[in-house]
């Protein structure tokens, strides 16, 4: 084993420790807590389930044939050179070049540090009051900022984001879009957006494994799954919400925490304009095989925000409802 990953199991068994204290604590008082500590490391050495996967997917209630039926991180990653080239993978994790692949589609106006110069930086950020600055290659939603003119902390947040651009992080900035109204009836402080996640198998039949609508949990502007937003599946036939939205490690909630809208049944507007355009989406590159695509609906129509190559496996998997391992290996 090379010395990067016995630095690596390391670590994972480090944090597994405190992990199990955690689970023991929250959630399994009456399990021994050295015995949860050996089954998130056996989760992690066979399959690959990191502590998120672990607990979204409530391993401690699966068998090993259902754990073994999982996508984890680790396997996801596989997923992701199996389903798409280096070559388009590079463009769908950069945001830039994502946009310009990807322009008819975006209606926004935007600007990024490597495709634009510092003056043409500074000219949009003059003309358009609010903004959102995205590390242009991470995910997850960590490190974006919201420039609203109007807000006290407009000032701190151009400093911090001219600081970081300096020191040599890249970013794209891009004109801030609103919701509809009725989406925004959810979360009114985010971008709440929908997530699509399609495959393409190798005889190019498409298929829509799963839909959700990701929105703010009231408090933060990021819809973000993996950074404190929520996550509720839509039913794909009837194109309305189920019953429970998730936070991380799979923390449910039946009514929104903040303005405490009741997720059963709440439809989604547009949603089969929605699933029209992520065929033409699906089509416009198709050695994208495996995506997560992110559309936000608002006044002036749909408009495409990321695709996401590989989408989260634990996000796809509250939605299906169940493992898609073995189903993603028949697609490949």
């Amino acid at each position: 084993m090379k010395l990067h990953k016995v630095i690596t199991v390391f670590k994972y068994v480090q944090a597994s420790w405190a992990n199990s204290k955690e689970l023991c604590l929250s959630i399994l008082p009456d399990k021994c807590r050295f015995l949860i500590f050996l089954d998130l490391i056996r989760c992690y050495l066979l399959w690959g389930d990191d502590f998120n996967d672990y607990r979204t997917f409530e391993f401690w209630n699966k068998t090993t044939d259902e754990r073994k039926s999982y996508i984890s991180f680790r396997r996801n990653d596989k997923l992701r050179f199996a389903f798409t080239s280096p070559d388009v993978y590079q463009v769908f994790l950069d945001k830039a070049a994502f946009n310009q692949r990807f322009a008819k589609y975006i209606h926004r106006a935007w600007v990024s540090t490597t495709k634009h110069s510092r003056q043409t930086i500074d000219i949009f950020l003059h003309t358009h009051d609010v903004c959102v600055a995205k590390p242009l290659t991470d995910y997850g939603g960590h490190g974006i900022l919201k420039l609203d003119r109007y807000s006290p902390e407009y000032s701190s947040s151009e400093q911090t984001l001219r600081k970081r651009i300096s020191a040599g992080e890249d970013f794209i900035i891009e004109e801030c879009i609103s919701n509809s109204s009725s989406i925004r009836e959810i979360a009114n402080n985010s971008l709440n957006t929908v997530r699509v996640v399609t495959v393409l198998d190798q005889r190019q039949e498409l298929h829509v494994v799963a839909a959700l609508l990701r929105f703010g949990n009231g408090k933060g502007f990021t819809d973000n799954y993996h950074d404190g937003g929520m996550a509720c599946p839509i039913n794909l036939s009837t194109g309305q919400l189920t019953k429970f939205a998730y936070g991380m490690n799979n923390v449910k909630y039946e009514r929104h925490p903040s303005s405490h809208v009741v997720f059963e049944g709440f439809p989604i507007p547009e949603f089969q304009d929605c699933m029209k355009l992520i065929t033409s989406l699906v089509w416009e590159e198709p050695s994208a095989r495996y995506v997560g695509w992110d559309i936000a609906i608002t006044d002036n129509g749909l408009e495409l925000l990321e695709g996401n190559i590989p989408p989260g496996e634990d996000i796809t998997q509250i939605a299906t409802g169940k493992g898609i391992w073995y189903q993603m290996l028949e697609w490949k």
